[in-house]
């Protein structure tokens, strides 16, 4: 039975220079409004770029960081309502994620095989190039490889319709063209040409004409 592929990571990046949103947090609620929020990055990070919010996980949340669920969800609030964690999406669906989050999300995850994203919780934009992210399924980088395809599928008929055109206009050129004057025959009489038009009346005069003129 083949593993399940993680959708989580093992660490996260924490920038030591705080902004003022986190700052503030811990101004009105201390070093644990702090400790929370980092928590609470760290749940996210451990399943993936967001994670679901609601009151049982808040009392779970509570326990394990020995807290109560009242101070968790205060804390939690402050931060949505700050711009720490989106605030439509955590009131559309329930879930605490961010552009930061996410965006660091993709680049920690840039080497896996496969990484899927639902669009309904996106909020950044994944580059084309991204071979390995998939969106409700679908590889982000599909459309652009088949268009690749496509535009050099053009460039070959192209190129193949020009050579057959350039080895049949070749081939004519090396064709003589006997309806031309240009092209002459001769015979083996050198004073006159043989054009393939024959003239066997003005031959037959010519001849005798060089026959009376020998005597």
């Amino acid at each position: 039975m083949a593993r399940p592929e993680k959708t989580g990571v093992d660490y996260f990046p924490l920038d030591i220079h705080m902004n003022d949103r986190i700052k503030l947090v811990e101004a009105k609620f201390g070093l644990i409004g702090f400790a929370v929020i980092v928590k609470l990055w760290a749940k996210i990070y451990g399943s993936g770029y967001y994670c679901e919010w609601n009151d049982d996980v808040a009392l779970l949340f509570a326990g394990e960081n020995k807290t109560s669920d009242n101070v968790v969800n205060e804390i939690m609030n402050e931060a949505v309502g700050r711009g720490i964690f989106d605030k439509r999406l955590y009131e559309k669906y329930g879930i605490l994620t961010s552009k930061g989050i996410q965006k660091r999300y993709l680049m920690m995850t840039s080497r896996r095989k496969a990484v899927d994203l639902n669009s309904e919780y996106l909020l950044v934009d994944v580059p084309p190039n991204a071979v390995n992210v998939y969106i409700n399924g679908i590889n982000v980088n599909n459309n652009s490889i088949n268009d690749d395809k496509s535009t050099q599928s053009k460039v070959n008929k192209s190129k193949l319709n020009k050579n057959k055109l350039n080895a049949a206009s070749a081939e004519r050129a090396a064709q003589p063209n006997y309806n031309n004057n240009s092209y002459v025959k001769k015979s083996k009489f050198n004073n006159y040409e043989d054009t393939n038009k024959i003239d066997y009346k003005a031959l037959e005069e010519r001849l005798l004409d060089m026959m009376l003129e020998e005597d």
